[in-house]
Order: structure tokens, then sequence, then C-alpha cells
């Protein structure tokens, strides 16, 4: 009987001290991304799929004024339907599981230095960039894709 209880309560301790740790370490990811400005990082990675909703208005042929307003639907939609809070407590569990609490305090240490902070303020611009020079070489380089994808259409189109 006294065995039993041992190992209960062991068992307990254990399972304790790893909720905690758990605890803990997302607490670390939480800490993580107030210092990153989380929410902030996620309105800048919308704005670079602005980029998107441009090509998209220069198919529809729109006007500088109707592109402004596809634009506004969109962040409307982002901002009002998306529900951002639940994106961030998954990404609060995905970066959990992807770190351990030392390497989160390591990168919380490196966003609050000023380089850290200066990638943050450059990170919604860059990713930006990054959208439109991806975008620009994939319209530069649509023939030989639909080139690739003819064989697989025809073979597929039928079926």
């Amino acid at each position: 009987m006294k065995k039993l209880i041992a190992t209960c309560t062991l068992s307990l301790l254990i399972l304790t001290n790893t909720s905690y740790a758990k605890e803990q370490q997302i607490s670390s990811v939480e800490r993580m991304f107030a210092v990153m400005g989380m929410d902030k990082q996620m309105t800048g990675g919308f704005e670079a799929m602005l980029p998107v909703i441009e090509q998209m208005a220069s198919q529809l042929q729109l006007d500088d004024a109707a592109k402004e307003e596809l634009k506004n639907i969109y962040r409307d939609w982002f901002k009002y339907d998306f529900d951002q809070q639940a994106i961030l407590t998954k990404l609060v569990a995905v970066y959990s599981e992807s770190f351990t609490d030392k390497e989160i305090h390591e990168l919380i240490a490196f966003y609050e230095t000023p380089t850290g902070q200066k990638f943050l303020a450059k990170s919604p611009q860059l990713m930006q960039i990054g959208a439109q020079l991806g975008m620009q070489e994939g319209q530069l380089k649509q023939a030989l894709l639909l080139e690739r994808l003819q064989p697989f259409l025809a073979k597929h189109q039928g079926k």
C-alpha cells in the first residue's frame, strides 16, 4: 500500500512538474509575442499579400477608387472576420512545440535589442517586397508553368 501511495505521489509530482513547465513555456511564448508585437506582425503579413489583390484589381481593370475599395473589403474582412486571437493561440502552441524555453528566452533577448527591434519594424515591409518579387517572378515564368501543366490537364480532364 505504501508503494502504491509513493508511486501515485511520484506520478502526480512528475505530471504536475511537466504541466507547470509547459505553462511556463507557453507564458514565455506569449511574452515573446508581446515583445515582437505579433499582432502588428500579423497585420504586416496581411498587408504583404496586398500585391495579390492589386493583381486581381488589374485583371478586373479597376480604376484607382475601385481598387482601393477592393483593398478595403479585404482589410475589413481581415480586421473584423478573421479570428486573430484564435490564430495567436494556435501559434503559441506551435512555437511552444518548436522551441525550448531556453531558446524562446534567447529570442526574446534578441527581439529586445535595437537590432531585434529594427528587424521587427522592417519585417512587414520586407515581407511585402518579398511577396512582390515572388509575384513578379511568377508572372514572368507563367508561360513555363502552363507548358508544364498542359500535359497534366490533358491527361486528367477526361476523368
